[in-house]
């Protein structure tokens, strides 16, 4: 399964993940649904979050922490997310407990 991480509010996604899910894509939206969060393509003029590249590689992270305190999440601690796309959100799809 593939994952991601969450850490101090961000979500970090290594090139692999970016490239299969998101390529050439520069921000993207979050959505709360129900228990399931949903990280989701948009285009810049529309707004959303921007991916920052993180290294060379093109490991990506998103600036997200005021999405997570609004959600009641914890954002100090480090946390592996188990992530999966789904074709009929057209989003990359995780809990976090």
């Amino acid at each position: 399964m593939k994952q991601m991480l969450l850490k101090n509010g961000n979500l970090y996604l290594d090139s692999a993940l970016y490239e299969t899910y998101f390529s050439a894509i520069n921000s993207v939206v979050l959505l709360k649904k129900d228990a399931i969060f949903l990280l989701m393509p948009v285009q810049q003029a529309g707004g959303g979050l921007l991916f920052k590249i993180k290294n060379a590689k093109g490991d990506r992270i998103v600036h997200a922490i005021e999405f997570f305190q609004q959600h009641g999440i914890e954002v100090e601690e480090e946390k592996v997310l188990e992530v999966e796309w789904s074709a009929e959100l057209s989003a990359l799809t995780f809990t976090v407990t």
